[in-house]
């Protein structure tokens, strides 16, 4: 027990902190001081349960001081110090709320042990009595929440028993809330796992009904409806009847009442929230719609990292849904470039659709989840097309089962990152296992190989392999490292030395490897061998010096 003795007379003062330590009752000397005023600024700055008081003093006497101080401390108990001929006043003390008094005659060690152990005793007693209703309301409260959160995961189920019973239910649960107007918030604390290390409250226990009575009180105080509930974890569902009030519209009025609940869990428990809201509707049978709506609104703001306070109808109008339209044309593009071999392309419209979704934040998680995991499933089907070896793919494919590792990210980053690492990935397994050239460009070698006596183009040979000429023409030198051109003629020399050395008449041999007439072939032939097909014949297929 912390106590404070306030006296002017600065040897009286002396004189009774001396026989209060005589005493030797368990307790400390808060401080003491010289007037009311001096007293009040003692019981601001530090904790004291008794205040022992002369009553007249200069500045503020004992009797103003037991009036300040029962409205500011009313749990601080007072002692009167009087004198013979101030039993008035003492007993004017006692009606405003004094413990006891004690005439300074006849205080004696003894006397004064006898009157501090009895206050003592009461202030243990009141603090045991506090305890104990506080342990009752606390039961009562998470009684009244646990039922509370079973009638309303009930609505959500859309149980019809539930719909009917609601205003019973309203009226049992003390919840004061109608069927009309009727809007969902869903509240979710910011960085959850550290909310407990860092809020004034250490329990998760006490978080959640923490949370609830101020959701509770907020409501009541702005709205005078509505109540919270405990749905999952980390998942507050409010419920709250709204309305035009004044020039403020239905929305405006919701938004007020979320950043109220937002402030206030900043204010009294030191964590941030992030806020999602429904439209309001009058029909019980929309309430897991609703519910849907504020935890859309409420995932596309936290899932792209935008924690704050977010109206469904905002989200919903700048949403641009990847359909199955969209999501077809993608893959189509994507299976496109995969076929050519060209893996920058892939991998470069990879990064421009997802950096085109960060930019506008228009596709939900689900979404953004659901394209990710086609385009991984795409190219792990490129894989098992290209028939490698069990020990070849075995690390690509036995890194983990990609819509599990999707299921565990919870942020629009989280997912990029694990996107962009499986796409690099993947693909360098493909460009191991895949054969040299692609398919057009293997088409195309076949054919020159087999048709090189014939009059070959270039769009000829793109026409053959659906490829447009110019494409054509860049992805050839890309894989063969010669262009187009120069392979059909490397084609034709080979096949025409393959003829000399045989036998060949030279006379015959452009016509035989699709060259026009003899002079232009030898032109060819000497550019590219350094010697003339004669030479070249003469010296046995040898090359001159």
């Amino acid at each position: 027990m912390n106590i404070l003795v306030v006296e002017d007379e600065e040897q009286i003062r002396r004189w009774f902190d001396l026989l209060i330590r005589k005493t030797n009752v368990d307790m400390s000397i808060a401080g003491v001081c010289g007037n009311g005023r001096e007293a009040l600024e003692i019981c601001r700055n530090q904790p004291v349960e008794l205040v022992i008081t002369d009553i007249k003093m200069p500045v503020m006497d004992g009797l103003e001081l037991i009036k300040r101080l029962k409205t500011e401390f009313p749990s601080v108990r007072t002692l009167i110090l009087s004198s013979y001929g101030e039993f008035h006043f003492a007993s004017e003390a006692l009606k405003l709320g004094a413990s006891d008094y004690i005439l300074k005659a006849e205080v004696t060690v003894e006397g004064l042990r006898e009157t501090l152990q009895k206050v003592k005793s009461e202030i243990e007693l009141e603090r045991k009595r506090n305890q104990e209703m506080y342990l009752l309301k606390s039961a009562l409260n998470e009684n009244q929440y646990a039922l509370r959160s079973i009638y309303f995961s009930d609505l959500l189920k859309g149980l019809p028993s539930a719909v009917q019973e609601f205003e019973n239910k309203m009226n049992t649960l003390r919840v004061p809330l109608k069927k009309e107007h009727l809007t969902i918030m869903i509240v979710s604390i910011d960085d959850y796992r550290n909310a407990l290390q860092t809020s004034k409250i250490r329990t998760k226990e006490l978080l959640d009904m923490a949370v609830i009575n101020i959701i509770d009180e907020t409501l009541q105080n702005e709205a005078g409806n509505g109540c919270g509930f405990l749905y999952d974890r980390n998942l507050y569902v409010v419920l709250v009847n709204t309305y035009r009030i004044g020039d403020k519209s239905v929305r405006e009025s919701t938004l007020q009442y979320a950043h109220r609940i937002s402030n206030h869990l900043n204010d009294f428990l030191g964590v941030s929230a992030s806020i999602g809201i429904s439209l309001p509707y009058n029909d019980l049978s929309m309430f897991g719609k609703q519910y849907e709506e504020a935890y859309e609104a409420l995932s596309q703001k936290q899932f792209f990292g935008r924690r704050s306070i977010v109206w469904f109808q905002d989200v919903h109008n700048m949403y641009l849904k990847v359909n199955d339209m969209d999501l077809h044309s993608i893959l189509s593009g994507l299976s496109h470039y995969l076929e050519r071999g060209d893996f920058r392309h892939v991998e470069m419209s990879v990064l421009n659709i997802i950096d085109e979704i960060e930019k506008h934040m228009h596709v939900s998680e689900k979404d953004v989840k659901t394209l990710s995991l086609e385009i991984v499933f795409l190219l792990l089907q490129k894989i098992r097309e290209l028939q490698a070896g069990i020990n070849d793919v075995k690390g690509v494919l036995d890194a983990g089962l990609p819509h599990e590792e999707v299921m565990q990210l919870t942020s629009f980053w989280e997912v990029k990152s694990w996107l962009t690492g499986k796409v690099c990935q993947l693909l360098e397994a493909i460009a191991a296992l895949r054969p040299l050239y692609s398919e057009p460009i293997r088409k195309a070698c076949e054919f020159m190989c087999t048709a090189y006596a014939e009059d070959i183009s270039l769009q000829q040979v793109a026409d053959l392999v659906h490829l447009n000429k110019t494409y054509l023409s860049e992805l050839f030198k890309k894989e063969t490292g010669v262009s187009f051109n120069d392979y059909l003629t490397k084609v034709r020399i080979d096949k025409s030395k393959e003829l000399i050395l045989s036998g060949g008449k030279i006379s015959t041999l452009a016509e035989q490897v699709g060259y026009p007439n003899g002079s232009y072939f030898t032109k060819v032939f000497k550019k590219v061998m350094g010697m003339t097909p004669m030479d070249f014949k003469q010296a046995g297929g040898g090359t001159q010096n």
